[in-house]
């Protein structure tokens, strides 16, 4: 969704129906899809970026995230990413404020560009900062950070911290992406292709099956209801399942044997250009690899074991 700063007036009334129009609608996918038989994991709302509706100077910024939580509470929305910071003070002051809000439903990210070196420089004092916090368990141990991302390169993304609404989307426009976690699903793909070479056709085939009827709900949430689809994510994306490492799947394939070693980078390649190919998928994100050594046991025994 967008929101403007006037979403605020009226005690936040304007902003109140549109989360509440957002709730409904994200109900309506998740019973569609577990009716057909798909496991819905969590429904989740991201904004455009915060710094075009969160900081005035009419209303602290901790009174309008507190607002703006307690409406989510009300709709039990879970998670929500406030968008990007283009403001490398925002990303050092605001962000940690942001992710801080109890009990964890907000994240947040800063968009970094290649070779700006005080966008990265902010982005790394903010990951500081929020690794420091410990009031609330949202925060100990370092939790907050699964909340905060530095990112580049994205237009749109479902997958958090880095989700944030599309450039140019309408105010009073829904709009709505589907992200995958299908790490286990990848083992078996990769098994069955065996091969670098086999990866492509392994995977046109399997995931378009698995992922055109998702889609076609999708398309029918969007006639049905004046929405915005916007596509699938096909990322690759690990669990903390048992078989649910993206890395441990890679090594299923013949040239690469453990993850990391000669062939890898080749394979990666081969799965990228697959999952941003995927016939008859709308596709949106990055549909590309993810790989975060926090999420996928066996990137971090390896990295362990070096």
């Amino acid at each position: 969704i967008t929101i403007d700063p006037s979403d605020f007036n009226n005690e936040a009334s304007s902003l109140k129906e549109k989360i509440h129009a957002c709730s409904r609608l994200l109900r309506d996918g998740e019973s569609q899809m577990s009716t057909a038989g798909f496991e819905v994991q969590t429904i989740r709302i991201a904004t455009n970026p915060f710094g075009e509706w969160l900081v005035t100077n009419n209303e602290d910024v901790n009174e309008r995230l507190q607002r703006f939580n307690n409406l989510l509470s009300d709709c039990d929305i879970n998670f929500c990413s406030l968008g990007p910071s283009y403001d490398p003070e925002h990303t050092t002051t605001i962000c940690p404020e942001i992710v801080s809000i109890a009990p964890g439903r907000f994240s947040c990210s800063a968009n970094i560009n290649a070779g700006d070196i005080t966008a990265a420089l902010a982005a790394a004092k903010c990951i500081k900062a929020i690794s420091l916090k410990d009031e609330g368990e949202h925060l100990q141990g370092g939790l907050g950070n699964f909340r905060f991302a530095a990112a580049s390169c994205i237009d749109t993304v479902p997958f958090f911290p880095g989700a944030r609404a599309p450039k140019g989307l309408g105010k009073d426009t829904i709009a709505f992406a589907v992200g995958l976690e299908n790490g286990g699903f990848a083992r078996e793909l990769l098994q069955e292709a065996g091969s670098i070479e086999n990866v492509q056709k392994v995977f046109h085939d399997k995931m378009r099956k698995e992922l055109l009827p998702i889609q076609q709900i999708c398309v029918g949430l969007e006639s049905d209801n004046g929405l915005q689809y916007l596509g699938i994510d096909t990322s690759l994306n690990p669990s903390l399942d048992d078989g649910g490492s993206v890395a441990e799947a890679f090594e299923c394939l013949d040239e690469v044997g453990v993850f990391g070693n000669p062939g890898t980078m080749a394979a990666a390649a081969a799965v990228t250009t697959s999952l941003q190919s995927i016939p008859d998928v709308k596709t949106t994100g990055y549909s590309g690899l993810m790989l975060p050594v926090l999420e996928d046991r066996r990137l971090a025994e390896l990295d362990t074991l070096s």
